[in-house]
């Protein structure tokens, strides 16, 4: 519910933030970026920030793509098109239907149903949209990755970075 009431908040977007957005990403990646509502590109932002801090003082300090991939790893919400309440109702459901399950509604449901599935599936959505666009693979690859459980292991990220991005993605 503190999401659902977070993200009916009308703050606007900061241009710092967005032109910083703009410096990490690619035109094709920011193009997807900016479809995302206000509230999850903030939230992006957040992610985003304490990725770079947490890396900070590593070896994979001021590696863009890391950073990338924390901006993007939400993009496929947008798909869905659900509303705020919408949302909360999709993140309840998520504890009781299982991955197959929402696959088949975002394949096969019409309507709101079809469009939870979608929202259950954010990750793979927006992996196949980053890579349509030609974005990099890594971040379609965190994208497709983020939402699997206990996540410590992502075929070509150091476990650093796999730490500070999954570490990172919190309300």
């Amino acid at each position: 519910m503190r999401r659902a009431w977070l993200a009916l908040r009308r703050d606007a977007d900061r241009e710092a933030d967005r032109a910083w957005a703009r410096s990490v990403l690619r035109p094709s990646e920011y193009a997807i970026w900016i479809r995302q509502t206000a509230y999850d590109r903030r939230h992006a932002l957040r992610v985003a920030r304490r990725v770079e801090q947490r890396l900070a003082g590593t070896p994979y300090a001021g590696e863009a793509r890391w950073v990338a991939a924390a901006l993007m790893h939400d993009v496929g919400k947008a798909a869905a098109g659900l509303s705020p309440l919408s949302r909360a109702a999709a993140a309840f459901v998520n504890r009781i239907v299982d991955l197959e399950t929402a696959r088949r509604w975002a394949r096969s449901r019409p309507g709101r149903l079809g469009r939870i599935g979608l929202y259950l599936i954010h990750g793979e959505v927006g992996a196949r949209l980053i890579r349509d666009s030609g974005g990099r693979e890594e971040i379609a690859a965190w994208s497709e990755a983020h939402q699997a459980e206990g996540i410590e292991r992502v075929p070509g990220f150091p476990p650093a970075v796999v730490a500070a991005l999954s570490g990172s993605d919190v309300a």
